[in-house]
């Protein structure tokens, strides 16, 4: 049986690679797709369990190098011809693709396909449109989104299964391409994350980390910590970084460690009073490893979140996204803090990690008859 993996495009190393790097260790691919490939042998080593595969990308986009992004308004052509490039590869039986925008529509002759979908599918033309195309921009460009969604309804119909990283996807899934689909969360190195070793009511700082950009709204997160007055370590690096510096400025209670490698995360992460999230994520990852060192998590309320924070056991919520919540939660937090446990805080990320995920990927594959050993 020749099984084939499509990525949309091979970037960086983050939650969506983890994926393909847990299915890789557990599956043996024959070939290996994706639209664009720009990732560093590195990178690849880490995704793909020490080894550099041979990537057959798209030709067009190729050329694009990093700016491949800015051809998204020629996605369905490319998506088109991409699929007729690889007509050589008839004899793949089985295609599993990780999909956030164009994977889920690779087709080649008549295998079988499971769609793991990472998040909302194409959200630059879904609920982010707004975020991607501000202003007089979005006006005009409003006949393309129209068109774009349509092309990604019609992709969404191409799998013969779909399996979605959290319930909040599986019902934007429902909603929007009227597909049923599984639920298997996406898998968090657990095991890197160490226990904390201090109590949480004697930390003296609030963490929060990711990549600095402006839908995942550190703005309010600083805001919010400079009217209270309460130390945050920001960690991460991104477009915003020198914008939320600016905001910052002055503030020496907020404190920008930029770009840190796991061991140093894992240190600032289990030494905090608890991690704070103001995102609106598809699961998040990085509140479910903020609980493997047994911190308790301030998030907002909405997403992926709900399903891996146990409100009033690992964490507390906000559940509007703005200055006035996230203070009200912190203040909240502190009234609670003798009643969040580390140990019990640790045991909630345990459901998420890669061994629980190769289980139910394993699990799905048996329940539908899908041979792939």
């Amino acid at each position: 049986m020749k099984i084939a993996v499509i990525h949309d495009w091979l970037d960086k190393y983050g939650g969506a690679e983890r994926v393909v790097n847990s299915l890789d260790s557990c599956i043996k691919f024959d070939y290996y797709f994706a639209y664009a490939d720009i990732m560093t042998d590195g990178d690849k080593i880490k995704m793909f369990n020490g080894k550099i595969p041979n990537v057959f990308s798209s030709r067009l986009l190729k050329i694009l190098g990093k700016n491949f992004r800015y051809a998204l308004p020629f996605f369905p052509i490319i998506s088109k011809l991409f699929n007729k490039q690889q007509s050589k590869f008839n004899s793949i039986d089985l295609v599993i693709s990780s999909s956030w925008c164009l994977a889920k529509g690779f087709r080649i002759n008549n295998e079988k396909h499971i769609c793991y979908m990472q998040a909302r599918n194409f959200k630059y033309v879904w609920d982010e449109y707004d975020n991607y195309f501000k202003g007089s921009l979005g006006i005009l460009c409003r006949p393309l989104r129209k068109y774009l969604q349509s092309f990604d309804k019609r992709m969404a119909q191409n799998p013969e299964y779909i399996i979605a990283n959290s319930e909040y996807v599986q019902n934007w899934i429902e909603k929007n391409y009227n597909r049923k689909s599984v639920v298997i969360y996406p898998p968090v190195s657990i095991d890197k994350f160490s226990l904390r070793t201090t109590r949480i009511q004697d930390a003296d700082y609030y963490v929060t980390v990711g990549r600095l950009v402006q839908y995942k709204r550190f703005d309010l997160l600083i805001k919010a910590f400079i009217n209270l007055n309460k130390k945050l370590i920001i960690i991460g690096d991104g477009s915003e970084k020198i914008k939320l510096e600016k905001l910052a400025k002055n503030h020496s209670n907020i404190i920008f460690k930029g770009f840190l490698n796991s061991y140093e995360i894992n240190k600032y992460i289990k030494e905090a009073k608890a991690f704070v999230f103001s995102s609106l994520e598809d699961f998040g990852i990085a509140p479910v490893e903020a609980q493997a060192c047994g911190t308790p998590v301030i998030a907002y309320g909405k997403g992926g979140v709900l399903e891996t924070v146990v409100d009033g056991e690992t964490g507390i919520f906000f559940h509007n996204q703005n200055v006035k919540d996230i203070e009200d939660a912190v203040i909240t937090f502190e009234k609670k803090i003798l009643h969040f446990n580390p140990v019990i805080i640790r045991e909630n990320s345990k459901k998420f990690s890669q061994d629980v995920f190769k289980i139910n990927f394993r699990s799905f594959l048996e329940k539908e008859n899908i041979a792939f050993l």
